[in-house]
């Protein structure tokens, strides 16, 4: 009772619905915010340095395909909404319907191009799929453009100062920056919690390994404050200095990003991203700076884009970097390298852990572990390749390491280490302990030496006894296969013969007949002369049915006084009729019986095989039961006779 108290079941997911609604309504909202956001922080009229709900647009469509596209239209529709005349409508409904389709042609380019390399979702710690993403988001960013530049001006929204191709201009830069800026975040940060919340799922954790060694707290701190510091120097340099402000100074933060991108994974770049890209508004803020619009654009997508392409190749490094170290921890083997003085300075692996290494032996020569044998070893070779700096592989060597009593036998592989101007830096390579294989192959061997010394007379008792164990499985096989009182194929090996038969008719594309053989009286002598008699008949039975036919046919006892006969590569049905024929003729004639003798006729049941027809097991079973059926139509038109089954319409 107290188990059954304690234990706790799973809690059953309830009804998602509900929840997806809330989701999609939190995401309206959050749509709609971000859009009045973005134009409350615009420095100027008809130009928008960014669009931030391009990102949310993008990415939603990233996740669900083409059947999110309502949500975007219905949150655009909502923001808008004050700021349209009633003449305008036609051309802005328009315009929020046809303006979010380049993002879902974008969004199907990217899903493809996941579904191409068989992940689940988007990932943005590759950077040719970084690079497909800028690309597909630069396409859909200039449609977007288009559109709602071209639907404004046809319904006579005011264009400001701005010619129509600046505006064109910074729309695009603004949809290519808010998509690549917001999207990344969305999707990283975002859709798991969402996905969790309408699946009523928990939120967790994350349970994967690190991809690399965190960066400590410390340089984080430091990190957070130079890029700070940054940001409000470069505020200052273009609020105060108004005279010498130069936009293209802010891409000295590149470094920066460059170097949160290096130490940190790809999460904690696309919020630097953001915050970069967020010190770039706050700086544009002034009103003066507001004819330098397009070059803070170019600034901002220049950012946004080296720095996912940054993030991504770091992610891609340290994802490297954590598989090998991941393998390493996992390994049996010995991984270590060494430096041209021969010094061992890395070991790892698990067999690394059961050495006990001291400080000073972890700098002591490798060739102080070896035992220097020449005979079953490797070691002149190895010494050869490593003179020569040359790779080697699978040398064996004998060695005795630190804190350990007894020496092992290993399996030893190596590459050697250059640097980029051809420098000899030492090895790299993997060491296989096989001392239980070589012991293994030692006890074989003295296996195979005392097999070598035996008796010939116990070889000869082998001999003999292989010999009487295969005429044993022969006599059993022709004892399951063959009928003990005629020496006739039994019902077993009939089938084996059947079903290869058809096989054989199908490949040649000939005919085939099964013959069902019942021997007419067959009981009466049984009666009259005794069962010894009817067995003598049945031997004569036998003999006679295999005159009648060819080698290649077959004829097998099917049981009591029923014969079965397989005719092969027949031409024509006539064929199977005369063997039919010649089987009556034949066994009605009389048999002797020692003294005696004694008549029985046969009554003959044809089914014709037509190679058109599969050659199944279900099939030959078909055969046989027409043949039984055209047997009995035989017995019952006055015995002594054949019939063809296909005559009695049975096929």
């Amino acid at each position: 009772m107290e188990t059954a108290t304690n234990t706790k079941q799973p809690e059953q997911p309830g009804n998602p619905w509900p929840r997806t609604v809330g989701a999609a309504l939190l995401y309206i909202a959050a749509w709609v915010a971000l859009w009045h956001a973005a134009k409350a922080l615009n420095p100027t009229e008809g130009i928008e340095l960014w669009r931030p709900t391009a990102g949310l647009t993008l990415a939603i469509l990233l996740v669900h395909g083409a059947r999110a596209l309502p949500l975007p239209i219905i949150a655009s529709l909502i923001a808008s909404l004050p700021f349209w005349s009633w003449e305008q409508w036609p051309s802005a409904l328009l315009a929020h319907l046809l303006s979010p389709l380049g993002y879902v042609v974008a969004a199907g380019v990217l899903r493809h191009e996941s579904l191409r390399q068989q992940r689940k979702n988007w990932s943005f710690n590759d950077p040719q799929q970084v690079a497909t993403f800028l690309g597909v988001a630069t396409g859909a960013a200039l449609f977007a453009a288009l559109i709602d530049v071209l639907l404004a001006a046809g319904a006579g929204a005011p264009a400001g100062s701005a010619s129509p191709r600046e505006i064109i201009l910074g729309r695009w830069l603004g949809d290519f920056i808010g998509a690549t800026t917001l999207a990344p975040l969305a999707l990283i940060f975002a859709a798991p919690l969402v996905r969790r919340f309408c699946l009523g799922e928990p939120s967790r954790g994350s349970t994967t390994r690190v991809a690399a060694e965190p960066a400590s707290f410390r340089l984080t701190i430091l990190q957070m404050a130079l890029s700070v510091l940054l940001v409000i120097l470069f505020w200052v340099s273009q609020h105060v200095w108004t005279m010498h402000a130069q936009p293209f100074m802010i891409l000295l933060l590149l470094p920066m990003l460059a170097w949160i991108a290096a130490t940190h994974s790809l999460r904690n770049t696309v919020l630097a991203i953001l915050f970069f890209e967020l010190g770039i508004v706050a700086i544009l803020s002034g009103p003066e700076q507001a004819e330098q619009l397009l070059k803070y654009q170019i600034v901002m997508m220049v950012v946004v884009a080296a720095g996912l392409l940054t993030g991504a190749a770091s992610q891609a490094r340290l994802a490297e970097i954590a598989r090998f170290r991941n393998l390493a921890e996992v390994s049996n083997d010995l991984l270590w390298e060494f430096d041209t003085q021969g010094r061992v300075h890395d070991l790892s692996g698990r067999f690394a852990k059961t050495i006990q290494w001291g400080d000073g032996q972890r700098r002591g020569d490798w060739r102080d572990a070896i035992i220097p044998q020449e005979q079953d070893t490797d070691f002149l070779a190895l010494e050869s390749a490593i003179q020569r700096r040359q790779p080697f592989q699978q040398k064996v060597l004998r060695i005795r390491l630190p804190g350990q009593e007894h020496s092992l036998w290993t399996l030893n592989s190596g590459l050697p280490l250059f640097d980029e101007d051809g420098e000899f830096l030492g090895y790299r390579g993997a060491t296989t302990d096989i001392t239980d294989y070589k012991k293994a192959e030692a006890l074989r061997q003295q296996a195979e030496a005392l097999l070598r010394d035996y008796d010939q007379k116990l070889e000869e008792k082998v001999a003999e006894r292989t010999q009487t164990l295969a005429e044993a499985s022969q006599r059993n096989w022709r004892m399951a296969n063959f009928d003990s009182l005629t020496s006739l194929p039994n019902r077993n090996l009939f089938f084996e013969h059947l079903r290869k038969g058809l096989k054989q008719a199908r490949r040649q594309w000939r005919l085939a007949a099964v013959l069902l053989v019942d021997l007419d009286g067959f009981k009466q002598v049984n009666d009259t002369f005794g069962h010894d008699a009817g067995d003598e008949l049945l031997r004569q039975v036998a003999n006679r049915l295999q005159q009648c036919v060819r080698a290649t046919d077959t004829v097998a006892r099917f049981g009591g006084d029923e014969f079965t006969v397989i005719l092969l590569n027949l031409e024509q049905p006539q064929g199977a009729e005369a063997v039919a024929r010649k089987i009556v003729e034949h066994l009605a004639e009389p048999v002797p019986l020692g003294a005696a003798s004694a008549t029985v006729t046969a009554s003959v049941g044809i089914a014709l095989y037509r190679p058109e027809w599969p050659d199944t097991l279900d099939l030959a079973m078909t055969l046989l039961r027409q043949a039984d059926t055209a047997m009995y139509a035989a017995k019952n038109t006055g015995k002594n006779a054949w019939r063809v089954a296909e005559q009695l319409g049975l096929d």
